[in-house]
């Protein structure tokens, strides 16, 4: 089928002095992983690694050449490595430099600009800020001239010849059209080559061509409040000043299944969610009821709409992610799933495309989607009228038979 699964890649496995600073001595990923506890019954805490990798360390080489091995024996066609950039200056550079100076880490590789404030928060909206993303007359050639030495490694992934670069939140730059119109012309004119340039839709869905862009990704999970758990679908806490807001992996991912956009949109699928250890227990995201089959199906379903509308040297599928541990979404081998992810991507990346779109919705694809849309238990959640419940029930079966539609529509072709 030709599909490349590149999986989004963080590199904060490895002390650095400004991290000593504002976290502590030694802060690296596994600080905020490896301590926590699980704050409800079922609650699956801690992510640990398994014994293949274990508790790393990035600024050990020979790290990162054995998790490319590890990836491309089970279908990973490549990482897309996170890239700290603030007007010139770098954090949590050392791996990808290391990896740079090493053709050992033999796998394919581009870069995602991490455009974000670096603030207490995980997200960079919090007002206490550490490190802020600042732009003047100089810094978009400047940031070019940053990567030539990456767009330069023969590993580094290419459509028509074209470095692929993406950014973060494209809509947080400074004046983003002229960014992308300065990147386009210095790279041509001191560097020869034309540039791939993908916007991530980490909060919006910021339309490419609005920017300049070639494409969007559809980063997942996302998190639309209209999809959140009703507090009575909440899990009992162990602890009373415990709070989180809970999503249901079954809604979140048909959603992104069901999306459809009129210009490229590269899609993105994650195994599961749960950035408690970063927020401490307190205003986490968690998403319940993932499951290896549930992944699986997420992972064929998103296949497919890759193979459909991309030719050959377009097909990335993107997957959040590889390590992201303190979040708690990682196909890197773990205790409790082992290499269990792994397989699945072995399994669905070396399908024939014929046999990819000939799998199809099935019975459990049709009890999956019935099940977003059960009639509420009387007694401990509000009653919806009878007519909302049906003309939900209708809206699915429209859905359905679209994308029954949409799929028949591709096999021909």
């Amino acid at each position: 089928s030709k599909l490349k699964y590149l999986a989004l890649y963080l590199p904060q496995f490895h002390a650095i002095p400004e991290n000593d600073e504002w976290w502590g001595k030694g802060f690296t990923e596994w600080t905020n992983t490896k301590p926590m506890k699980p704050l409800f019954e079922g609650h699956y805490q801690p992510h640990e690694p398994s014994e293949e990798l274990g508790y790393y360390d990035l600024s050990d080489v020979d790290v990162m050449v054995r998790q490319a091995e590890l990836a491309k024996s089970y279908g990973i066609s490549g990482f897309c490595y996170y890239y700290y950039w603030f007007n010139g200056r770098t954090l949590l550079e050392t791996p990808l430099r290391n990896m740079l100076g090493d053709a050992r880490v033999a796998i394919p590789f581009c870069l995602c600009w991490a455009n974000h404030n670096w603030t207490r928060r995980w997200d960079g909206l919090d007002q206490e800020m550490l490190l802020e993303q600042t732009y003047d007359e100089t810094t978009y050639s400047r940031f070019i001239d940053d990567l030539a030495p990456y767009f330069a490694d023969p590993r580094y992934i290419r459509v028509e010849g074209k470095p692929v670069l993406l950014v973060y939140q494209a809509e947080l730059l400074l004046n983003p059209k002229e960014a992308v119109s300065t990147w386009r012309n210095h790279a041509r004119d001191q560097y020869g080559t034309d540039l791939y340039l993908i916007c991530v839709q980490q909060s919006g869905a910021t339309n490419p061509g609005e920017f300049g862009y070639d494409a969007a990704v559809d980063f997942t999970p996302k998190w639309r409040p209209e999809d959140a758990l009703p507090h009575w679908e909440h899990p009992k806490y162990f602890k009373d000043d415990t709070s989180a807001v809970f999503f249901d992996y079954r809604k979140n991912t048909l959603k992104s299944v069901l999306r459809s956009e009129p210009y490229k949109l590269f899609r993105c699928v994650y195994p599961m969610w749960d950035n408690s250890p970063r927020r401490k227990g307190t205003g986490a995201f968690i998403v319940v009821n993932s499951s290896l089959a549930l992944f699986r199906r997420f992972l064929i379903e998103m296949s497919k709409l890759t193979v459909a509308n991309f030719d050959a040297d377009e097909r990335f599928l993107f997957i959040n992610a590889w390590n992201e541990w303190a979040e708690g979404t990682h196909l890197e081998p773990c205790r409790r799933h082992g290499d269990g992810l792994l397989r699945i991507c072995r399994e669905v990346s070396s399908m024939a495309k014929d046999d990819l779109l000939r799998t199809g919705f099935d019975q459990t694809d049709l009890e999956w989607i019935g099940s977003l849309v059960a009639t509420p238990r009387a007694g401990d959640q509000p009653v919806e009228t009878a007519s909302t419940v049906t003309r939900i029930k209708k809206g699915v079966k429209r859905v359905l038979r679209g994308l029954q539609k949409r799929y028949r529509t591709a096999r021909a072709s």
